[in-house]
């Protein structure tokens, strides 16, 4: 429906919050061990991650140096500008191999992250089902991040052209690979600077396992898991006892996100079926303008068989224009509330995950109680052996070092949360406010032709009457 010299809201949409996502991520550092955690919808993340001067300089006093250096950015000075992350900026060309059944993609990188090898990757070819397994793989690797959420290969409509699809799944994938891009953890992924540099296929190792320094995360089962229950079982927010201020926003975001998408799916079913009903009104309407035509090339009277004729073309044009809203509406709007679907599936994974992770940090903390009570009862004993003492310290340091790692990793999982959902809860509007004006641009575009149709038919009419009169008029004569 866009021309090149019109502006498509999607792509407006997706330059627009590029730069607001990552003046957000900046404004933390997910792998600090101190600093405050910005609210998800409270003031600006800039605002929230520093603190006042005064505070700030007897906390640094407080901390070992090498702490209080890697922080100062945050907490000395609040004027002071962040400094900002290396470039990481994915550009897709088009989609390839449509002949095969899985379709391809090309597109260019440029970075100046050190660990990549070059600056900049152009001919780079990946398919659809190697980026379902990188976006498996950050789900897996990253359970306490809310990895955007990747769009389709195809879209679900069978009456959009082929070129309609391209455009539309290229844009949903460069919308992907950017939110990818800004995210402080994700962008920094081992398995994500293979898929750019990988020669042939690309094809990760899955792991529960934090890529950043934390231990495998156990997912509990959940209820009605078992033989009898329908499907896979969706992992939701249990209710904490005395909850603080950000588990309340957290349980809150969990209930909205599960509202959301019961309406959501609702809407799906009926915005699809608009669209069916839609089809078949468009070939109604063509069929109704090939009879018209049909009875205008035997009829007899020449004048209303124009007329018919002229009438016929104009139902054949408002079907085509029927037949151009359907595939509008059964592709890009279920494509956009297909993926809400899943993304709001995502957000309950990922809150449950935060749940697990203090969970298991609180464990091992437990654990590390006991092993500290067990070394002061084998101090106080008179009679102890060697080799019971170095058995037991060696499970102290092991219960010390499991602690910190995950006591690091609770802390690390509200920081990076805060700022997720802050940034989903924004691309969630700007989707679907864009979204709502694409349709509504198409919608008005596609009216102004049915009308102009309409009135050409009108005009064509009158004047068909006009001659008819006159000619009429000078036989009377």
């Amino acid at each position: 429906m866009y021309g090149e010299d019109e502006i498509d809201p999607y792509r407006a949409h997706s330059q627009q919050t590029d730069s607001s996502q990552q003046a957000l991520y900046d404004s933390i550092d997910p792998f600090s061990e101190t600093g405050q955690v910005a609210e998800p919808w409270g003031e600006q993340a800039t605002d929230t991650a520093c603190v006042d001067s005064d505070d700030s300089e007897s906390e640094d006093n407080a901390e070992p140096e090498s702490q209080s250096s890697s922080v100062q950015h945050q907490t000395s000075n609040p004027a002071q500008p962040v400094p900002q992350l290396p470039v990481l900026r994915f550009t897709v060309g088009q989609m390839v191999d449509r002949s095969k059944r899985t379709p391809g993609f090309t597109f260019e990188v440029m970075t100046t992250i050190p660990s990549y090898k070059g600056r900049k990757y152009t001919g780079v070819e990946r398919n659809q089902i190697e980026f379902e397994r990188l976006e498996a793989h950050l789900r897996s690797t990253y359970p306490e991040c809310l990895v955007p959420t990747l769009g389709p290969g195809t879209t679900t409509s069978k009456y959009v052209p082929d070129y309609q699809n391209d455009r539309l799944v290229v844009l949903l994938l460069q919308q992907w690979l950017n939110r990818v891009s800004v995210h402080p953890i994700l962008r920094q992924d081992y398995e994500l600077r293979q898929f750019v540099e990988a020669p042939f296929a690309f094809n990760p190792a899955l792991t529960s396992s934090s890529a950043v320094g934390g231990s495998a995360l156990s997912i509990a089962p959940q209820q009605g898991s078992g033989f009898f229950s329908w499907g896979k079982p969706k992992q939701r927010v249990v209710r904490s006892a005395n909850p603080s201020p950000f588990d309340q926003q957290l349980e809150t975001t969990a209930d909205n996100m599960d509202a959301f998408q019961k309406n959501l799916s609702d809407t799906r079913r009926w915005h699809g079926r608009q669209a069916r009903t839609r089809a078949r009104l468009a070939i109604d309407l063509k069929d109704v303008g090939t009879k018209l035509v049909s009875v205008g090339v035997i009829e007899h009277n020449s004048g209303l068989g124009r007329s018919m004729k002229r009438l016929g073309k104009c139902f054949l044009h408002v079907g085509a224009c029927a037949q151009t809203q359907s595939n509008l509406e059964g592709s890009r709007a279920i494509a956009v509330q297909d993926m809400y679907t899943v993304a709001c599936d995502n957000v309950q994974k990922t809150l449950s995950n935060r749940q697990l992770i203090f969970t298991e940090h609180q464990v091992s903390e437990r654990q590390l109680e006991r092993k500290r009570q067990s070394v002061a009862v084998l101090r106080a004993s008179a009679t102890i052996s060697p080799d019971q003492v170095q058995e037991t310290l060696a499970e102290f340091n092991v219960a010390k070092t499991d602690a910190d790692s995950k006591r690091q990793r609770a802390e690390r999982v509200d920081k990076v949360l805060a700022a997720d959902l802050q940034a989903f809860e924004a691309n969630r509007e700007g989707d679907f406010r864009a979204l709502f004006s694409a349709l509504g641009r198409d919608q008005l575009h596609i009216e102004r032709q049915v009308l102009g149709e309409f009135k050409a038919v009108l005009d064509f009419v009158r004047h068909a009457n006009d001659s008819s009169s006159s000619s009429t008029t000078s036989l009377a004569k």
